[in-house]
């Protein structure tokens, strides 16, 4: 399969679960992604270091904990500090209440994140992301609306980005 994406694999600095990032890896390379997954618990000084010098098209943040809100804010402003434009998606727990969902999707996507994956779709929308941005640039995506219902489910949903089927 044709390499399509370079992707930076992430999570937030206070989440220490790795099974959700080498899921969300087989997801991306089953797209054609070439991906460097840096683990769990990531500092935010290693994804800029890394960022600075593999040069990815798309980092991905996958979080389920359930702060991964804040910790996305903080990865945004290091990067940002940086000087790198890189786009970043995040998607998974970003919070311990699904009633904020909407609000968190809102202030990530206003701070610079490409997309906000949560709830149920998530990962098919993922999937469909990395697909278009291989095929026409990552530029060419735009998240969906302030979203539905649907994409703040239940915290226990089995379709976010931290979740596997």
């Amino acid at each position: 399969m044709t390499v399509g994406l370079r992707c930076l694999l992430v999570t937030v600095e206070s989440d220490s679960h790795m099974w959700n990032l080498t899921y969300i890896q087989k997801v991306l390379e089953e797209q054609g992604g070439l991906v460097r997954n840096l683990g769990c618990c990531t500092p935010v000084d290693q994804v800029v270091y890394q960022v600075q010098r593999w040069r990815p098209d798309l980092v991905v943040v996958s979080t389920i904990n359930g702060h991964g809100h804040h910790g996305v804010r903080v990865l945004l402003e290091g990067l940002r500090a940086a000087g790198s434009a890189v786009p970043l998606v995040v998607g998974g727990r970003l919070s311990t209440a699904v009633a904020d969902y909407a609000r968190i999707r809102a202030d990530l996507l206003a701070r610079g994140c490409a997309s906000v994956f949560v709830g149920e779709g998530a990962v098919d929308r993922l999937r469909a992301l990395i697909r278009r941005a291989a095929a026409e640039g990552i530029a060419s995506w735009r998240p969906d609306g302030a979203g539905s219902p649907a994409e703040h489910s239940e915290l226990g949903e089995k379709r976010d980005l931290a979740c596997t089927s």
